[in-house]
């Protein structure tokens, strides 16, 4: 049954990949056009377009390496960048899930493994190209380019990067799991997500030839890094290295506890039924200080004593990083603050950006139970914002603030469990209401935890 399921989840994961390429080449077709439609402003256009391509590149410029922060020279960082939280959990003494550089690829050897988006013909496609033309002119001497890559260059140099890909994993023991240091790829989300992940990193065979794990495809008998998920490409084209991107391996670590209920994200749908998930915590940092925690999947786990002192434990853990990135002047950032930093000055806006100042520490931090009976930090990531980050879990819907409906909740206590109205694969579910016996003040835990 796991087998069939996760077969499933990595067919569909694969289907929805190829819409969304799709999606991404008719929009990419309708920005030019309407970039470059006759009687439009194109310089004003393409200089509004390059003004925000310099402010990511003058910003990421002045982010500093996980070197440095494991240094304690401190600095601006990627707040998406796993290696980050990782050196500053090691400062901390706070244990965490190890993870070792297997393979670092620029910019122009990502656009080589991601492939080329085939372009819809019709209409738009037509305006596009027109619209295209307009844009070369105003900009400049469309002829003035490198000159094209020949097929025989070209071969040759996929054929290099290809095998780097596989050299990558040829010392990676069986059984880790690989991913970039910006995120895991989008076949492992699917599968963890929807309760297929397992005790043992999870593989999926397709035929005696293919196999796919957690981060990497088998051929044969030799794995390669699985680059080019549409996943991993995003987020290495949002990332501070312009496109580039370095794969980590790491261990799969087993989780203390498990627990087994329907799955949120297939109700209603053919692939209906239960999973398995494993007990995960999210603390939620704002000004260097942690407001919440809850359980990552969080329509599992009821509140009582254990649970009570499991976030407890959490939140210690979770603070003693965030008050090591304070003592070090390390400042997690994400671009879509940033830009909302510098485009918005309205009131509201700025009022919502309060707590993600550019010298805060703001972040979400994610633990999973071991089997010793303690907690290591798994990953760390962006602050649940109004304009983006870290989701929000088992507080969606929480507060009837300006933050909700904006991709923001309100965060406070422990959520054990979700509201019992909201469904997380709905959001226009993703309303305040009855938080009892779900969501309890910190007042609250501390008294359940002495139970």
């Amino acid at each position: 049954m796991i087998d069939a399921l996760r077969r499933a989840a990595i067919a569909v994961t694969v289907q929805a990949e190829g819409v969304i390429r799709d999606k991404v080449a008719r929009g990419a077709l309708r920005a030019v056009a309407v970039v470059g439609a006759p009687g439009a402003n194109v310089a004003r256009r393409v200089d509004g377009m390059q003004r925000g391509a310099d402010l990511h590149a003058v910003e990421t410029a002045s982010w500093v390496s996980s070197d440095a922060i494991m240094a304690g020279q401190g600095g601006p960082f990627d707040a998406g960048d796993l290696r980050h939280w990782l050196a500053l959990a090691e400062r901390a003494g706070v244990p965490f899930v190890p993870a070792q550089e297997i393979l670092t690829l620029t910019p122009e050897e990502m656009d080589a493994v991601s492939g080329v988006a085939e372009l819809p013909q019709g209409p738009l496609r037509q305006r596009a190209e027109r619209a295209a033309r307009r844009i070369d002119s105003a900009i400049g001497d469309p002829d003035d380019r490198a000159a094209p890559e020949s097929p025989v260059a070209r071969v040759a140099r996929l054929a290099a990067i290809g095998e780097r890909l596989h050299a990558a994993l040829d010392a990676v023991p069986e059984g880790w799991m690989v991913r970039s240091s910006r995120g895991g790829c989008a076949e492992l989300k699917s599968l963890a997500g929807m309760g297929a992940a397992g005790p043992d990193a999870p593989t999926v065979r397709f035929g005696p030839e293919v196999e796919i794990g957690p981060g990497w495809v088998r051929s044969g008998n030799r794995r390669r890094v699985h680059a080019n998920d549409t996943r991993t490409v995003r987020m290495a084209a949002e990332g501070p290295d312009g496109g580039g991107a370095t794969f980590l391996a790491r261990p799969w670590v087993e989780a203390a506890r498990w627990f087994t209920a329907e799955d949120p994200h297939r109700h209603g749908t053919p692939f209906a039924g239960k999973g398995v998930w494993p007990v995960e915590w999210r603390a939620f940092v704002e000004r260097g200080r942690v407001i919440g925690v809850s359980a990552y999947y969080c329509w599992g786990p009821e509140p009582g004593p254990r649970e009570a002192r499991a976030a407890l434990e959490v939140r210690s853990l979770a603070q003693a990083i965030a008050s090591e990135a304070v003592a070090t002047r390390a400042y997690p950032r994400q671009m879509e603050v940033e830009f909302v930093r510098a485009g918005r000055v309205d009131p509201e806006a700025q009022a919502l950006l309060a707590p993600f100042g550019r010298e805060d520490v703001a972040c979400t931090l994610d633990f999973i139970e071991v089997a010793n009976g303690g907690f290591m930090l798994l990953e760390g990531g962006p602050a649940h914002t109004p304009f983006g980050g870290g989701v929000a879990a088992g507080f969606t819907g929480c507060g009837d603030g300006p933050r909700l409906g904006k991709r923001g909740a309100a965060i406070d206590g422990v959520a054990f469990r979700a509201m019992a109205h909201v469904h997380l694969a709905e959001p226009s579910t993703w309303t305040e209401g009855d938080r009892s016996g779900r969501i309890l003040t910190w007042d609250a835990v501390d008294e359940l935890a002495r139970d």
